[in-house]
């Protein structure tokens, strides 16, 4: 039996009665007309079965219950998303030393945190400055205390971790600017303590800029800045969750040719003319750019980045691949 028979029902048996609650048609008109909003996409149907419902009421009770609709809740209206104008990343210190064998630095972005790294085969040296302390990386066995250019440092030190090679060494020296920031400097490999300390004192005033990025955004939600950017990896959050987490939060992007979809089964869409699939359970969208070339989207479903399918789809529609 459908919700306007029952209501028929309902309004037949009560008709007979001395005397009806006084609020049943208050009740009876409110359920119809959330039954016709929910069906929408069926109003002639659903407005042919409230006619039929209000025929047998007698005429009486028929005035109480056709009172106007009320007045639908005001919607607030949608904010446009907007062209993005966030800086270029940039370290902001220059290296006046570096140790030999270091190779070539790359500046990216741990949410309000800038990293600069030198990364070769056999070692890392890496520097971090920001507001946001970092990690150790490394249980160390050693720790004492040191001046790095007039300000006290703390020095964390290991003969072997995870992946370390014969010789290698951990060193990691910790200490804070005058401005409050934090600076860190670790070092994986085969460098001393004391090449470790030349390299963070020679952080001098200066810059290290960002690569160009590997995505750009056509428009983008108000208040979203770029969060985390890396070669090949970028994600964009609301100004508010990107100056507080140096991890990954809001919407990620990356492209790949090692895809793993998840278990369950996605739903089958287009984006930009390509073939994409969504998946609501995981909150990801991939887009097939090649064959074994895809576009891979993420995103948080907390307070950093709350997306529905629409504006997900809208998302990707906008990002543009650089290389």
């Amino acid at each position: 039996m459908t919700l306007e028979e029952e209501l028929r029902a309902t309004l037949e048996d009560r008709a007979t009665r001395p005397s009806p609650h006084p609020d049943l048609w208050e009740n009876v008109a409110a359920g119809v007309w959330r039954r016709r909003r929910r069906q929408r996409a069926a109003a002639v149907g659903a407005a042919a079965l409230a006619l039929a419902a209000a025929a047998a009421v007698p005429p009486l009770l028929a005035q109480r219950a056709h009172r106007p609709p009320p007045a639908p809740p005001a919607v607030t209206p949608t904010v446009d998303w907007v062209v993005p104008n966030w800086p270029r990343p940039a370290f902001p210190m220059h290296p006046s030393w570096l140790p030999p064998g270091t190779g070539e630095g790359e500046v990216s972005l741990l949410g309000p945190n800038t990293h600069l790294v030198y990364e070769t085969d056999s070692s890392i040296l890496s520097a971090e400055v920001g507001p946001l302390l970092a990690y150790w990386e490394v249980e160390a066995l050693g720790h004492h205390t040191t001046k790095v250019n007039g300000r006290n440092a703390e020095v964390r030190t290991a003969d072997t971790y995870d992946g370390a090679a014969p010789g290698d060494e951990y060193v990691g020296v910790r200490w804070r600017l005058a401005d409050g920031r934090w600076a860190q400097v670790l070092s994986f490999g085969k460098r001393t303590e004391s090449e470790v300390l030349r390299f963070a004192r020679g952080l001098t005033a200066g810059s290290v800029e960002a690569p160009p990025p590997p995505f750009t955004f056509e428009t983008v939600p108000p208040g979203y800045t770029l969060q985390q950017q890396f070669e090949g990896y970028m994600c964009v959050a609301p100004a508010q969750a990107a100056a507080k987490d140096r991890n990954s939060v809001g919407v990620c992007v990356l492209v790949t040719s090692e895809l793993e979809p998840p278990d369950t089964p996605g739903e089958p869409g287009t984006v930009n003319g390509l073939p994409a699939t969504y998946y609501s359970d995981t909150r990801q969208l991939t887009v097939e750019l090649a064959p074994g070339r895809h576009l891979q989207m993420t995103w948080d479903q907390g307070d950093a980045a709350l997306l529905t399918r629409e504006e997900a789809f809208r998302f990707a529609e906008g990002i543009r691949v650089q290389s």
